[in-house]
């Protein structure tokens, strides 16, 4: 299987035979000034409200774009040669292996020790080798390096020697670059004017959501004050440990030879699905048989993110829809399993998604580098219900009426993002591997 694959990434490089005769390859390393340099590993006890911004391979995303709201390190305590400099090129080593970041910004900043510094002879070199790591390309020739060990470890070594094409003739180059810049640009553009209306949309939703969890779907009832504000007079309010079993998983991607192979329900399957199903690409890992009978996923459940970079990604929800097979609940989430006798388990889905219940979270984490949910944190927050389930399944066929537009509105326009961003890696391509006539 191995040997296929290598094959098929070897068709991928006869690009590299195909060059315009005025281009050149060469690796990595030979257009660099200096020798490669990895981070510094700073402890926590040394981060600060401000100072130099401390970059790590979860503050880069996918487009090589650095996140808000990170952490600092006083600068006295960075070296002079670890702050970037216009131009630097930063590329993850571990976990998130192959992003790139372009250093083109005024602030300050260094870099942790998963990350990876080149500096290219020039800022042209740079943009054009951010922009080849964006491609299928170059992330091909990162597979077929790593294919005999482990994709999730890149060292700089294995970096430095990888190859690049661009023009010889600078003006060419400027000029491809030129393009780039604008067709990037553009876009950007309208990936972020979608992104903006998908968030409106789930405003609109999560309000309906919050409406009908917390304040029901019927006119003219009475209302009492509780702890979580108006509710109707006939509602309970209770902790969730008393209308649910809450665990923290302890599964993760490790593996030894004693435990046996399951399928894993991770932080990334609940983070950007609202239903787990069986469509899902579950990742493989290990458990022991204690941690299978306490962490196996069932029909019903609900599962929570407990722990994330920042707090507005706490608590996010997820239910399993459907009879999963050798499905274990991930570390980083909180597993919970309703009293199905008190509460309908979707309606304690749209709880979690309410903004009255997922503010409290919010508030409610901890932490300098990464922010996290205790169990006390979960199992403690009130939550109010209608005590028979019938009224609970007229108001989630309610939220689903009410929902549905926006739901496909939403759908429709994430698609047109994916669409988007493969016209954009497709150009890039064209552009990179000198196909492209400007």
């Amino acid at each position: 299987m191995i040997a296929a694959e290598v094959r098929n990434i070897e068709k991928r490089f006869q690009w590299f035979n195909h060059i315009p005769s005025n281009w050149e390859v060469m690796r990595l390393k030979n257009i660099c000034d200096g020798k490669l340099q990895y981070g510094i590993n700073i402890p926590a006890n040394k981060y600060s409200d401000d100072g130099v911004r401390f970059l790590r391979t979860t503050d880069i995303n996918e487009d090589g774009e650095v996140i808000p709201n990170g952490i600092y390190i006083p600068k006295k305590e960075v070296p002079e040669s670890y702050i970037l400099q216009k131009g630097d090129l930063l590329f993850s080593r571990s976990g998130t292996v192959g992003r790139c970041y372009l250093h083109d910004s005024d602030e300050e900043y260094c870099y942790a020790g998963f990350l990876v510094k080149f500096k290219p002879k020039n800022y042209l070199l740079s943009k054009l080798l951010y922009y080849t790591s964006l491609t299928k390309e170059f992330k091909y020739q990162i597979f077929s390096e790593a294919i005999e060990s482990t994709i999730s470890n890149f060292n700089g070594n294995k970096y430095a020697v990888l190859r690049v094409a661009f023009p010889s003739d600078e003006n060419e180059l400027k000029k491809l670059i030129d393009y780039l810049d604008f067709k990037y640009a553009e876009v950007k553009k309208f990936i972020q004017t979608k992104q903006r209306f998908i968030e409106l949309l789930k405003e609109q939703s999560q309000s309906i959501i919050t409406n009908a969890v917390t304040k029901g779907i019927n006119d003219g009832v009475k209302m009492k004050e509780t702890v979580l504000g108006k509710i109707p007079e006939h509602w309970q309010v209770r902790r969730l440990k008393f209308i649910a079993e809450v665990n923290f998983s302890t599964v993760d991607k490790h593996s030894h030879k004693e435990e046996k192979q399951v399928r894993l329900c991770n932080y990334v399957d609940v983070y950007k699905h609202e239903y787990i199903t069986n469509d899902f690409d579950f990742m493989i890992a290990t458990a022991t048989e204690v941690e299978i009978k306490r962490f196996t996923v069932e029909k019903g459940d609900v599962i929570i993110t407990k722990d994330s970079e920042t707090a507005a990604d706490i608590a996010i929800p997820a239910l399993v829809v459907e009879d999963l097979e050798n499905v274990v609940c991930a570390y980083h989430l909180a597993h919970i399993k309703p009293n199905k006798e008190l509460v309908e388990s979707e309606f304690l889905f749209r709880l979690f998604q309410s903004k009255k219940i997922n503010s409290h979270f919010e508030v409610a984490a901890k932490g300098v580098t990464r922010h996290g949910l205790s169990y006390d944190d979960i199992n403690s927050v009130f939550l109010p219900y209608p005590p028979t389930l019938k009224e609970q399944q007229e108001i989630i066929k309610h939220i689903k009426t009410e929902t549905r537009t926006l739901d496909i509105a939403i759908s429709k326009a994430e698609r047109e993002i994916e669409l988007i961003k493969e016209y954009r890696e497709a150009m890039i391509a064209e552009a990179v591997t000198g196909k492209m006539k400007l």
